[in-house]
């Protein structure tokens, strides 16, 4: 109860102060407070954490001379409990009962499962482990010998359990046992490791068994892992400050010293860890200088790759862009990832955001120089942009993406649409409970979060190492901006074939759509867009369709507060952000086909943007669907997007949609688009699935894939 009453009385007084603590305010609290308050096994001093998957179970029965490592209590870092302030931690803590916390749910503290703590164990360590830092940087300062303690304290007790602890493991010999550091279910979360090195090299007092166990660890960090992706980098990035702490391997009676483990990151070849030259002419095309990665992903392996730089230079004297070029060029086609508001485009596992000054510095490369092209294309990870320009509020852009690489969604043809300064028409994102949550596995990763078009409601395939690109049939800047590409829905074995035009003012996008067997049963075209409200032209009538039923995908269990009516007349969508940001659509009529609207789950990817003219994370995304029934290419999904801002008025009166006639016995599928400007003036595209198509459209005759006209 006295226990349970001081830890009460110091969250009343103290709070929650986590991270931003400064080394300063422990320097009077003793040379062991901090060390004290790390997540060990103080009272056991057990070697092995048996885990069962992703979830801590329990640990082996013997004891090491010194207290070891507590594990992380699962991969995932969500937890139904609230991360205590080292001030609510008891020092030396170790119960078979887990950790006293506050449960988030309930309101209550009670004695939590260490299965059910998620990282705030890792994270406690990590907290500690960096001001073991500060105060050994401290002491460098200063000369202060209150700091040394305190660092000293926290290495020694940290690194002895290190040497201590065995590698983890798995009781269902699963894939997370590849996976598992020695406090962390993923060794690329081995985060304290720079901390606890660069704490070792400010202190500068040998000590063998400090080395021994940063050796003992490097190496269950090479055994572990993914080679063949960001993880390789941040492996090598651990196992590089490995290799600084330690002398040459003639110090060492196994030899495994700095030029060993330095070798490990620049010419060694294990199973699970590969070297920066593998890696990067693994990843990097050497056409496009892409990484094989989405948009996020590729700007943390360019930003690991600045950091080597930097180290290779300042360690080692050598120019590492001079040895890997790619990295320059890499670096230079970074701004291709770029909408016109300057930040990465959101596709797969991505949040949006700027590039980052310092990466650029590290590699001695001046951003002023870098423009990103009107049109660009990198078919090793499936993705392709186009920008009218890069004025964030009058410039627009499109982009269209498959699944090639890593980190991908199941999406076919996805569409982003950006004008007036938003992603008017954005990605879904990953999903507030990352990859091991149910929102990520069943909707956020799922073709129904994307703008695209689903098969029979079972579209889908493997998500994250995903192998299903699309092919660019053309692309082009003249007469207007536009590119089709095509792809193969694995799943039903479809044709599906997208055409985006762009001119200065709006988008038009025309989705074909069919399966090979000719057994169609629907297609659902769908669309997601900002805002934080939805009009429809026609009068719509609640209904129970686009559920999870008859063995449709459960992301459609995600929709709710559905309404629709039959897409027989051209229908008029209005989408209205607070800001005044508007986006019209006008959809083309088709037979035997319904358009909804809906609401989604909000757009998780740029949740984390600030100065957003609403709050995305709480508001629900405005969705429209229509779902054909039958195949969906000889009359294909068409629809015209116009972007509007106060500052930006629409220049479409209206739309309209004539009649084709295809004069040809090969062609199959003809549409019209006659968009007519409030000036007057009238812009025709005619969109053909045959090079030598021949049709006509109101009564004139033209011939081709694409038409465009203006008068």
């Amino acid at each position: 109860m006295r226990k349970i009453l001081y830890i009460i009385t110091v969250s009343l007084l103290v709070g929650m102060r986590l991270l931003a603590a400064p080394i300063e305010q422990y320097r009077d609290s003793g040379a062991t407070w901090l060390s004290d308050r790390l997540c060990m096994h103080w009272r056991t001093h057990a070697t092995t954490t048996y885990i069962r998957g992703e979830y801590f179970d329990h640990m082996s029965n013997d004891s090491a001379p010194v207290p070891t490592l507590m594990m992380a209590g699962a991969r995932s870092h969500m937890t139904d409990y609230r991360r205590p302030s080292l001030e609510q931690l008891m020092p030396r803590q170790e119960d078979p009962r887990g950790m006293w916390l506050y449960n988030k749910v309930t309101g209550t503290y009670k004695w939590a499962p260490l299965c059910e703590t998620g990282n705030i164990i890792h994270s406690i360590n990590q907290q500690i482990c960096r001001l073991g830092r500060d105060a050994a940087q401290q002491y460098r300062n200063t000369g202060d010998e209150r700091y040394r303690a305190i660092a000293e304290n926290i290495l020694r007790t940290y690194m002895y359990g290190v040497y201590y602890t065995r590698m983890p493991q798995d009781m269902d010999h699963g894939h997370i046992q590849t996976l598992v550091g020695l406090q962390t279910f993923e060794v690329i979360h081995e985060e304290t490791v720079p901390f606890l090195t660069e704490t070792y090299r400010l202190l500068n007092k040998r000590d063998t068994m400090i080395e021994a166990a940063f050796k003992h660890w490097a190496d269950i960090i090479e055994a572990n892992g993914v080679p063949h992706n960001n993880w390789d980098l941040m492996q090598a990035r651990f196992i590089f400050n490995v290799g600084q702490c330690l002398l040459a391997d003639s110090a060492y009676a196994d030899a495994k010293g700095r030029e060993y483990y330095f070798g490990i990151v620049e010419n060694k070849q294990s199973i699970r860890q590969w070297s920066l030259k593998t890696l990067t002419d693994y990843g990097y095309d050497p056409e496009t200088a892409i990484w094989c990665e989405c948009p996020g992903y590729s700007q943390v392996v360019l930003g690991d790759l600045a950091e080597f730089v930097r180290l290779y230079r300042e360690e080692l004297g050598r120019n590492l862009i001079q040895e890997l070029p790619i990295i320059e060029r890499a670096a230079r086609a970074n701004v291709e990832y770029l909408y016109p508001d300057s930040m990465i485009m959101g596709f797969g596992d991505t949040h949006p955001h700027r590039l980052k000054p310092e990466v650029y510095a590290k590699l001695g490369i001046d951003m002023a120089d870098l423009h990103p092209s009107r049109m660009f294309a990198a078919p090793k990870t499936s993705w392709l942009v186009q920008r009218t320009g890069m004025d964030p509020k009058h410039s627009l852009a499109f982009s269209l993406n498959a699944s090639e690489g890593n980190h991908m969604h199941a999406n076919g043809i996805s569409l982003e649409l950006y004008g007036c300064g938003l992603r008017m028409a954005p990605d879904a994102g990953i999903g507030y409970s990352l990859y091991g949550g149910d929102d990520y596995k069943e909707y956020y990763s799922r073709f129904p979060a994307h703008n695209t078009v689903c098969v029979d409601g079972v579209s889908d395939y493997p998500v994250m190492m995903s192998q299903q690109p699309f092919r660019i049939l053309r692309m082009d800047t003249m007469p207007v901006q536009y590119a089709e590409v095509y792809m193969m829905d694995s799943e039903t074995h479809a044709d599906q074939q997208r055409l985006v035009v762009m001119t200065d003012n709006y988008f038009i996008d025309i989705f074909r759509s069919r399966r090979q067997d000719g057994q169609d049963k629907f297609h659902d075209y769908f669309y997601h867009n900002l805002g934080t409200g939805m009009s429809m032209s026609v009068p719509t009538t609640p209904t129970d369709e686009l559920a999870f039923a008859g063995g449709h995908l459960y992301a459609y269990s995600y929709l709710y507060n559905k309404a629709c009516a039959p897409l027989s007349e051209t229908v008029r969508v209005d989408y209205h952000v607070p800001d005044g940001t508007a986006m019209t659509q006008w959809a083309m009529p088709m037979p035997e086909t319904y358009a909804f609207r809906a609401l989604s789950p909000s757009t998780e990817g740029l949740s984390r943007l600030k100065g957003m003219p609403y709050d995305i994370r709480t508001t629900p995304t405005l969705t429209y669907v229509a779902r054909r029934m039958g195949e969906a290419w000889t009359v294909p999904f068409v629809n015209v997007f116009e972007p509007t801002a106060p500052y930006k008025p629409s220049v479409i009166d209206h739309v309209e949609f004539p009649d084709v006639k295809i004069l040809d016995k090969k062609t199959q599928s003809a549409v019209a688009v006659l968009v007519v400007r409030r000036d007057g003036k009238k812009d025709l595209f005619v969109s053909t699935d045959n090079d030598k198509a021949k049709i006509r459209v109101n009564g004139k005759i033209y011939k081709g894939r694409l038409v465009c006209k203006s008068f």
